[in-house]
């Protein structure tokens, strides 16, 4: 987190101050998207209008959205996949005040049509987003903080914090995996459930089984779950509930043991469990760095159920690094 760029946040910061900046539109596509969720609720929760879009229906159905008055942050760790092309030729006759990449290309057509760039400096990364993933994911947090006022060298402090933490926890990282496969036992039919800046962890951790292992799973929020889903809630049904910040934790907790008396297999993602329920812990982190710590596990898993399947993790059979096509 060393290269957040503090100057681009302030211009931002001063654009909005100036009334320049009363609206932010955040895009993305896959991995992209998920990871600029928690962006987007520290944004929403600021007096800031803030909306999240697929960069496939922003392109089609809300291009008209954007405005002069509007902040557009874009992340894509290529630059130049298909949607991100579309984007980049729609908005020639769009009438913009400023765009903001994140992307691991400067160089990509992303990258040359933006106003300012944010370098996930990530390194090369041949198969399922993960390191570009948790790059984005911090940074975008990072600038919502900038963008809504608050504390920005604590928050840096807190994030280095958390980083050393994760790289501490990822030492050991041969143990967690038999950790985890000895903890998960035969899981089925899965859906991953979280709640607020969780809920990047829950649609990611859900992508990645389906990529890296090739496994229907599906991933709702918490509270959406009661809304049908639960009906599926019996022995053939593992849950994995993603605790999240303490704002609403507690809900989870509660739906947890609900679901297991239902005879679901239930697995909680956090340090602080319902009694009786199996757990995996994280990191201990402070709260905005919650969805950096709560993915690792959620990654490692998918490793071992690919392992388990003989599947080699994160090699594509009917997609490219790149999507090419919308």
């Amino acid at each position: 987190m060393d290269a957040y760029p503090l100057n681009i946040g302030e211009i931002l910061r001063k654009q909005y101050l100036s009334n320049k900046i009363n609206k932010v539109i955040l895009t993305g596509q896959g991995a992209s998207y998920n990871s600029l969720y928690p962006a987007f609720l520290q944004i929403s929760s600021h007096t800031i209008q803030a909306t999240l879009w697929q960069t496939a229906e922003l392109i089609h159905y809300a291009i008209n959205q954007i405005d002069k008055n509007t902040l557009l942050i874009v992340n894509s760790q290529s630059g130049q996949s298909a949607e991100i092309l579309g984007l980049i030729s729609r908005l020639v006759n769009q009438p913009r005040n400023l765009t903001v990449s994140l992307t691991n290309n400067p160089e990509s057509p992303l990258g040359k049509n933006s106003d300012f760039v944010i370098n996930l400096n990530a390194g090369e990364e041949t198969g399922i987003a993960t390191k570009t993933y948790f790059n984005a994911l911090g940074l975008s947090i990072l600038l919502s903080i900038q963008l809504c006022g608050q504390n920005i060298s604590n928050s840096i402090k807190e994030m280095q914090y958390a980083c050393d933490s994760i790289e501490l926890y990822l030492e050991d990282w041969e143990s967690k995996i038999k950790e985890i496969d000895d903890i998960i036992g035969q899981i089925q039919n899965t859906i991953i459930v979280g709640r607020g800046p969780s809920m990047a962890t829950v649609m990611n951790a859900a992508l990645n089984q389906k990529e890296a292992a090739w496994l229907f799973t599906e991933g709702m929020n918490a509270s959406e779950f009661r809304h049908g889903p639960l009906e599926l809630a019996d022995s053939n049904t593992t849950l994995i509930i993603i605790e999240g910040v303490p704002v609403t934790s507690k809900l989870n907790s509660t739906l947890a043991k609900e679901v297991a008396q239902y005879g679901s297999r239930v697995l909680w993602i956090g340090n602080h469990p319902p009694a009786t329920i199996p757990f995996i812990r994280i990191p201990n982190v402070a709260d905005l760095a919650t969805p950096l710590a709560e993915i690792l596990p959620m990654q490692i898993l998918a490793y071992v159920l690919a392992i388990r399947q003989h599947i080699d993790p994160g090699k594509f059979r009917r997609i490219g690094k790149i999507i090419l096509r919308e």
